[in-house]
């Protein structure tokens, strides 16, 4: 694999974390831009300094002088932050704009999740604006790869971090893609800086299970838990779906009830979590001696299933 320089946004976050530290162990040349250091960033950037990256404060996300500078010299930039409508309208046409004006050669905008180029206008609010900017992105003069993750074990396997129930939506018995964060870091290091990748979307296909299969699991490992099961019917995401506004309830919720709902309509209605279209590589094909932790083992572990 040919060496990269590669500038990352979103580095300290949760797929941004695992990301950086694997394209630094892959040997590539890092540049992280970020806002500003503070103490929720701070042993972070320590650390990917350390580690070799070059760090590069800009105040101000929306300058595209200051980002075109901060880009010049880079192959592949990546937007490893979340893919809020606030960063999709507002951000991300600016730092594409940049990238454009520095010369960059690849564009990863933010993604990390469902299948968006496998969904259709209306599917849900915020993958209508992610498409949007997909088509601004590939009307420029970039490559582009998008590199879609499905879910992380966190949020899509049945536990107690999150959730006061486990809580399960709409069809059991479709299949969920989901992997541990490490992993998700690691595999989108190595895609992102793949020169089979360019212009092709990713999908990460190791582990699949159905929320039955899970349920099942969780039961037999913990046979003497009373746990309080929660569904939310798919009747139930269909109303929410075209009825919730803009108010945030969710724990640790950071999407407006709107695009939650419409998150949930995708995943757990229409399947689209995965996809695998003509454009869209597997990761297991493109890696196939990668070894990923199983959601399996992961339900065997106390401390993955309870600990807040």
């Amino acid at each position: 694999m040919n060496k990269k320089h590669v500038a990352v946004i979103g580095a300290a976050g949760q797929v941004g974390t695992p990301l950086t530290k694997g394209l630094l162990s892959l040997g590539h040349k890092v540049t992280i831009i970020f806002r500003a250091r503070n103490t929720h960033n701070e042993a972070k950037l320590t650390e990917f300094e350390t580690l070799g990256a070059t760090l590069v404060e800009c105040p101000d996300m929306k300058n595209v002088n200051a980002l075109t500078k901060a880009l010049r010299g880079v192959d592949t930039f990546v937007a490893s932050v979340p893919g809020s409508k606030e960063i999709i309208q507002k951000f991300e046409p600016l730092w594409l704009e940049a990238a454009v004006k520095a010369g960059v050669k690849r564009f990863v905008p933010t993604e990390f999740g469902a299948h968006t180029q496998a969904l259709e206008m209306g599917d849900g609010e915020i993958f209508d604006q992610k498409k949007r900017f997909h088509d601004l992105l590939m009307n420029s003069s970039l490559d582009w790869t998008i590199f879609y993750n499905g879910g992380i074990f966190d949020y899509f396997m049945p536990n107690l971090r999150f959730f006061s129930k486990i809580t399960t939506f709409g069809d059991l018995d479709i299949p969920i893609y989901t992997h541990d964060i490490a992993d998700i870091g690691y595999l989108a290091a190595m895609a992102v800086t793949d020169d089979r990748t360019v212009n092709r979307c990713v999908q990460l296909d190791y582990n699949a299970l159905t929320q039955n299969e899970m349920l099942t699991q969780l039961k037999n490992n913990w046979p003497d838990t009373p746990f309080e099961y929660e569904h939310f019917s798919t009747e139930y995401i269909i109303e929410q779906k075209e009825s919730s506004g803009d108010e945030i309830t969710a724990k640790k919720g950071a999407e407006t009830d709107k695009e939650r709902w419409g998150i949930n309509y995708v995943i757990y209605v229409i399947d689209k979590l995965a996809a695998f279209t003509d454009q869209t590589l597997r990761a297991s094909e493109l890696y196939p001696d990668y070894v990923c932790k199983r959601p399996q083992d992961a339900l065997k572990n106390a401390k993955f299933v309870f600990e807040e």
